[in-house]
């Protein structure tokens, strides 16, 4: 499994996940977070995100290049990406908060990469691939996963705000309208009318899908993931444990209290969802130094990838 430029800690107790950009040392010794090879990184999971990974290694038997071509075309051609792009790189006071920062691509895009990598449930479609084949943005759920093992889906919402509870209000309002079994028709409808295309012939997911299955049996075998990326103090706390290079406890307690009283905080805010004990509901938490800052830096890279390709 990749995914080595992002620290995961589990906590099972509470069903919560939280991840960070791992930690070194620079030429001058100071503890610093590996954004370059973590967008790195990100950027490598394009190809398999845009496309799906059955298509991706389709494209790239011939040409490894064509399938990260056409999943960089993919990613910048949809509308709001480009906007948000052109914005971000060309307006140095873009208000934080406005609607190009709270755009879900690269939201969809890291959410995949870590169901993907660090928990390893596979994705089922791929929406990008979908928006650009029938031309039309696929609403609906940023992530849609399937467990071949447990038989269970793990659908995604991710919300990138600068203040924690924001993005967790958002997410809240996500829970209402999407996990219902209206909803849950609806966009289970598009995401099997997508099966022949990928040629999936699985009874469980089939199953799982059909609209005549009982919304009890539907819920009990999803797997909610609402993914929060955020500024946070935590990550100027991490420290080595000494003569390691391990987080040190300090930094883990300290970590492991914000993710329960985050937790407690979402549990509050969802207390009246119907289905609450029978959703299995998973909060994924990403604190960052500076969102702004790292949304910039993937647009960046995002840029100059389109232009070395655009051709």
């Amino acid at each position: 499994m990749k995914g080595k430029y992002t620290d995961y800690y589990h906590y099972d107790e509470i069903s919560s996940h939280c991840f960070h950009i791992v930690f070194d040392i620079d030429s001058s010794n100071n503890i610093v977070q590996n954004e370059k090879g973590w967008i790195e990184e990100i950027f490598d999971a394009i190809p398999f995100f845009a496309l799906g990974k059955e298509k991706a290694l389709e494209i790239s038997k011939d040409s490894p290049r064509a399938a990260v071509k056409q999943g960089i075309k993919l990613l910048y051609d949809v509308k709001e990406i480009r906007e948000a792009n052109k914005e971000y790189l060309t307006n140095p006071k873009l208000k934080f908060d406005d609607k190009y920062l709270k755009r879900g691509e690269f939201g969809e895009l890291i959410l995949y990469y870590l169901l993907q990598e660090k928990l390893g449930k596979p994705q089922l479609i791929s929406k990008l691939y979908f928006k650009d084949s029938y031309n039309s943005v696929v609403h609906g759920f940023d992530a849609v996963h399937f467990d071949k093992i447990s038989k269970e889906l793990w659908i995604g919402e991710s919300k990138f705000y600068i203040d924690k509870n924001s993005a967790l209000r958002e997410l809240v309002d996500d829970l209402y309208k999407h996990f219902n079994i209206d909803f849950f028709n609806q966009e289970f409808a598009i995401v099997k009318r997508r099966f022949g295309d990928l040629g999936i012939q699985d009874d469980d997911i089939n199953t799982l899908v059909d609209p005549q299955t009982k919304l009890l049996s539907k819920i009990i075998n999803i797997n909610a993931c609402f993914f929060a990326l955020f500024d946070s103090e935590i990550v100027n706390s991490f420290s080595y444990e000494v003569g390691t290079d391990k987080p040190s406890q300090q930094f883990l307690d300290v970590l492991k209290k914000a993710v329960e009283k985050t937790k407690v905080d979402f549990d509050k805010k969802i207390s009246t969802y119907p289905y609450k004990d029978k959703l299995k509901i998973h909060l994924f938490l990403f604190p960052v130094n500076s969102k702004y800052k790292l949304i910039q830096a993937l647009h960046e890279k995002l840029k100059r990838e389109q232009a070395l390709y655009d051709n």
